[in-house]
């Protein structure tokens, strides 16, 4: 089929690669530069992704003098990286710009990091958790670049029963850092109790004189001194039992508080000695213990439950404290944050989760004022969590809007979720968008749904696309899907109506942590049903019904292969023509982070994965996006390539331009046509009208038929919705008599 039509016009693709180099080839770069606005400012770092439970940590990324800012976010073991720099709308300010690479380059790692230099070579290095313990990475340094080098998998000590591992709480965040002062860093962790703080004395200074060593299992350098430190304890509550001898271990026999706690150490009342800032699993609080105590044997008499004196934290649970210098002054700041795996009962307000106390004062006396509680979440598209994107051209001028679906945030009627809609106010090659509303179509307002995911399809068959939704009941915990019928005419603004939502019943054997994708993978006119289930295989359904009646038979539960996988979990998908061989493929995104594309092949039966996707310093490569992504494809820049936008958990958005060399060349010769066929390039639907009586056949350049045999009347005009064609290249075909005319045709 192929061949036969080749020969009809001049060649359409002018492809750079063979199949076999795909892999070895960068198909997306990660787009950090297309403006977004809200309130009328531009957002310095719109599609840095979100964040959720922030810790704040600094080191130089570059080779400048300005140490730049890392930040782990615990809920999806995610880092974020940001360079020191000028500010974009103001040259004499600084200013944390979102710079990806440097992401790349740190290891995978779960509940927390901390950035600290343990060899004294002036580079900090990296302290991480492990289901062991604890693993050092050391900055090593090359030319102007550097990498991380794995010295320890897993740190041991000396316990009071022989050498074990040094662990830390999964819950907790340890403290790092030299308590008296001779060159190397010891550590400070609550036991597993949650009661104690337990000090792990760093002995490489004492036993070698330097700072550098780590031990090893048969030989640990770190050694457990006394039963706890700082002659206290976690008390009921909120409070603290001081007075203790930490030689002996204090038996009450009260209740067992759970587990969970965060310590920063720090002189922070200016007398020298040093400080504690804890934070509790079970508190709101954040608690300042005060130290009489010098050096390594401290003595805490004290506490207060309101720290600072002006506007105490007081978060629905669980903050913890970080000091880093957050606005160029030298001066450290205090930064607050939940130290949460995920939303407590859904009361955390994702969207406005890290708090910055600016220092006016010292380093070691500070004067902490309240400045702002969505600290970076200002500057970035942070919609709170779980933000699903989707593509429609709500305001009808022709380029992409864009939709994202709230995981929810809490409110007065409970923890439900909405859309935002960013308008373009740019055009269709050259995207600018603004946060045209962060609660568009009121939809908490009347429906009980968390972890909205929208879709723009052609639900009901009228050639006009609308607007499906699925989510979460917040009554029952079940997997709901409705759709808004878009009463507006083809290409005008939408219209849409939540109170004519339409529900449409889905299999029954779905659960709460499935994502439903609509798409005619039959091409017989109606939508099919592809399902990304929690444990991380594709379902697809046929539509055995109509659009006017979704009846849905199981054809496959591991279509593509994608069979059950736990690493893999709550798989996400979207089609589209991504390599522009006139076939459709398959973008996935799971809970490992990845992007995949399948291709290579008509549907279904793809003889290519690729998963090296992504440009790293121009290099293919895989980066982590997160947990709990969603993605939508669309061509937002115009150059007839499917571009993506990827949603997480953490509540923000990444952008990917398609930079694959495929060019779309050439023209349609011929004498002047008796057959037109518009818009070109089409979006939602195909306008065909001809001077003659015939037959209207539309394939795609692989020769698999969209449409088949329709009849067409002279001078009538007939329209094709193409909302659910892959985007790429169509022929448009009409029989007349022994005449056949074929036109070209761009779907986007």
């Amino acid at each position: 089929m192929r061949t036969k039509y080749t020969s009809l016009f001049l060649l359409i693709f002018s492809l750079c690669l063979s199949r076999a180099s795909f892999s070895q080839q960068v198909w997306f770069k990660i787009d950090t530069v297309t403006s977004v606005t809200s309130k009328g400012a531009r957002l310095s770092n719109p599609w840095a992704g979100g964040i959720n439970a922030p810790q704040f940590l600094k080191m130089h990324l570059n080779n400048d003098s300005e140490e730049d800012l890392v930040v782990f976010d615990r809920t999806n073991s995610k880092v974020t990286t940001f360079i020191a720099g000028p500010d974009p709308d103001n040259a004499a300010k600084k200013k944390f710009i979102h710079t990806p690479y440097y992401e790349t380059l740190f290891p995978q790692a779960d509940n927390w990091m901390i950035l600290a230099d343990y060899n004294g070579d002036g580079s900090k290095d990296l302290f991480a958790s492990t289901s062991l313990g604890i693993s050092v990475y050391q900055q090593v340094k090359s030319g102007n670049s550097w990498s991380w080098k794995l010295m320890q998998e897993v740190l041991y000590t000396k316990g009071f029963s022989g050498n074990i591992n040094l662990q830390v709480s999964g819950t907790d965040i340890p403290g790092i850092t030299d308590i008296d002062d001779d060159g190397d860093l010891d550590l400070l962790t609550f036991d597993f109790s949650g009661t104690y703080i337990e000090l792990h004395q760093n002995l490489s200074m004492e036993r070698f004189g330097v700072p550098d060593s780590l031990g090893n299992p048969k030989d640990p350098v770190f050694q457990r001194n006394g039963d706890c430190w700082g002659n206290f304890s976690k008390g009921v509550s909120e409070g603290f039992d001081f007075g203790l001898d930490c030689g002996v271990v204090k038996l009450d026999g009260g209740r067992i508080m759970h587990a969970g706690n965060s310590i920063l150490l720090q002189d922070l009342n200016g007398d020298g000695k040093k400080d504690l800032l804890v934070g509790h699993i079970s508190n709101e609080h954040i608690s300042f213990l005060t130290n009489s105590a010098s050096g390594l044997i401290a003595n805490f008499t004290a506490y207060s439950n309101s720290y600072p004196a002006n506007d105490p934290v007081l978060m629905h649970i669980f903050p913890a404290a970080f000091y880093e210098d957050m606005n160029f002054d030298g001066v450290p700041d205090l930064l607050i944050a939940p130290n949460l795996p995920s939303n407590d009962l859904n009361k955390v307000d994702f969207k406005s989760s890290g708090w910055l106390y600016h220092n006016a004062g010292t380093a070691v006396k500070p004067n902490f004022q309240l400045k702002q509680k969505n600290l970076l979440q200002d500057q970035m598209l942070d919609v709170g969590e779980n933000a699903a994107p989707a593509f429609f051209d709500v305001d009808g001028d022709g380029d992409l809007d864009m939709l994202i679906g709230t995981g929810g945030v809490p409110g007065t009627n409970g923890f439900r979720g909405g859309f935002w809609l960013l308008k373009n106010e740019g055009t269709a090659t050259e995207p600018q968008f603004a946060v045209e509303s962060e609660n568009y179509l009121n939809v908490p307002a009347t429906i009980g749904l968390f972890n909205i995911k929208p879709q723009r399809a052609d639900f009901n068959g009228d050639g006009v696309a609308d607007l499906g939704f699925s989510g979460v009941s917040l009554s029952n915990l079940r997997l709901e899907y409705r759709y808004i019928p878009n009463k507006a005419a083809a290409g005008a603004p939408a219209q849409l109506n939540l109170a004519e939502a339409v529900t449409i019943a889905l299999p029954a054997e779905l659960s709460s942590s499935d994502a439903p994708y609509f798409f005619d993978a039959d091409s017989d006119g109606d939508l099919d049903l592809l399902v990304g289930r929690g444990q991380g295989n594709l379902f697809y359904y046929s539509n055995t019904g109509s659009n006017k009646q979704f009846t849905f038979a199981l054809e496959s539960d591991a279509f593509a292969g994608v069979g059950v996988n736990f690493a893999g979990r709550s798989p996400q998908v979207a089609a589209a023509d991504f390599d522009l061989d006139g076939l459709m493929d398959l973008a996935t995104v799971d809970h490992t982070g990845n992007l995949r594309i399948f291709h290579g092949a008509a549907w279904g039966k793809w003889t290519e994965r690729e998963s090296e996707l992504i440009s790293i310093n121009g290099k293919p490569g895989t980066p982590n996006f997160g947990n709990y992504l969603s993605l939508v494809a669309g061509d937002l820049n115009g150059d007839k390539k499917p571009d993506l936008a990827i949603g997480n958990n953490a509540g923000g958005i990444r952008l990917l331009t398609n930079v694959l060399p495929v060019e779309v060349t050439g023209v349609e010769p011929g004498n002047e046509p008796v057959i037109r066929v518009f818009p070109n390039p089409a979006t939602e639907y195909l306008t065909i009208t001809s001077t003659l009586n015939g037959t209207l056949k539309i394939l795609t350049v692989g020769g698999r038929e969209m449409l088949s045999e329709v009849p067409v009347r002279a001078d009538t005009e007939r329209q094709i919705a193409t909302v659910n064609w892959p985007s790429g290249l169509y022929l448009v075909e009409l029989k007349s008599g022994g005449k056949r005319i074929v036109k070209k045709v761009i779907v986007e």
